[in-house]
């Protein structure tokens, strides 16, 4: 039922470019709006996983490497 929806969608959305420079703005409106709110959705989510004031091990080790980096400097 999904597939068919996703057809009917499609094959309206490619209608839309046949009234011309109106249709290809509606339709260009539609994809972007779908990217925008897809893009939110993503952050949201991310906000929910992610709890602010986790440790990021990737950050710790450059923080590392700078620290080791900067002593073997100054022994220098």
């Amino acid at each position: 039922m999904k597939l068919l929806l996703s057809i009917l969608l499609a094959s309206l959305l490619g209608i839309l470019v046949f009234f011309g420079p109106l249709g290809i703005f509606m339709l260009c409106a539609i994809i972007i709006g779908v990217i925008f709110r897809s893009f939110i959705l993503i952050y949201e989510i991310h906000k929910q996983i992610v709890p602010p004031n986790s440790n990021d091990k990737v950050k710790e080790a450059v923080e590392r490497y700078i620290k080791e980096r900067d002593e073997k400097e100054a022994e220098n």
